[in-house]
């Protein structure tokens, strides 16, 4: 079993109140409360003795709380788009990470040390299923709407957060299509191209879900909204399996070539 937790502080009454969850391979990973796609926080290993925890995302919570001076951030309420604080008990569990994180760092194995730091550096995590945004963009998102809030920037901040959120979907969308759902999957995309309109991953992640539901031209004209709206992840996609059966389609390679050539 793998232990999850919610990261959506302020957006949702369990990521405040620092609810762990108990996952096993092929479970749903969404948070019951919010939705939003659950972050690995315990990996339980099996050495021959006592079972321990393994705190993979240790350094990841320790470099979020030096760049966040230690202070509760303020996020946006992901169905209204309007600014509110992080609750107290959310204070409360960024203090006890605090305290905690400088032991779990001494302890964790150098392995799950360089698998952190090497997931926080991705500026895109090619998943099972289509390309999602890593959870390093995402963090980085929310600094911006804190900063921005704290200048008197509301709109800035509104932006960043509303971006934040978009992505956050696309990730639930992803993991919705590892797992087959692809209705949920479908329904999570379009929600998100509702709120983004202009986010490029959202039409790619939608072009390699029509491509799985056999819908070729559908998934084409998927794919050059996603390049009419700046897609940057040409590598990702040269590696992206779910492509390989489009690959040699002369309408996809004739688009590919058109929006590559663009961004070079």
């Amino acid at each position: 079993m793998t232990i999850y937790k919610c990261p959506t502080l302020g957006d949702c009454e369990r990521a405040n109140s620092g609810e762990l969850f108990e996952r096993a391979p092929g479970d749903d990973l969404k948070c019951p409360g919010c939705g939003t796609l659950l972050e690995q926080q315990i990996k339980r290993v099996s050495t021959g003795g006592p079972r321990k925890p393994v705190i993979v995302a240790a350094v990841a919570g320790v470099v979020a709380l030096a760049l966040a001076g230690g202070g509760a951030g303020v996020y946006y309420k992901k169905t209204h788009g309007a600014a509110v604080e992080s609750a107290d008990s959310a204070g409360q569990a960024q203090t006890q990470m605090q305290a905690s994180a400088p032991a779990a760092v001494a302890a964790a194995p150098a392995s799950a040390v360089v698998a952190a730091a090497s997931d926080a550096q991705s500026p895109a995590t090619q998943a099972a299923s289509g390309i999602a945004p890593s959870a390093a963009e995402i963090a980085a998102l929310r600094k911006s709407g804190d900063a921005k809030l704290a200048q008197g920037d509301a709109a800035g901040a509104e932006a960043a957060s509303n971006d934040a959120a978009t992505k956050e979907m696309i990730k639930v969308a992803i993991a919705d299509i590892a797992q087959g759902k692809l209705d949920d999957a479908d329904k999570e995309l379009k929600d998100a191209a509702t709120r983004d309109p202009k986010q490029s991953l959202v039409y790619y992640n939608l072009g390699v879900l029509r491509l799985k539901q056999g819908r070729t031209d559908d998934a084409l004209k998927q794919f050059e909204a996603s390049f009419l709206n700046g897609f940057a992840y040409f590598d990702e996609m040269d590696k992206d399996p779910d492509l390989d059966s489009i690959r040699r389609d002369p309408r996809f390679t004739a688009l590919v070539s058109k929006y590559r050539a663009a961004t070079t």
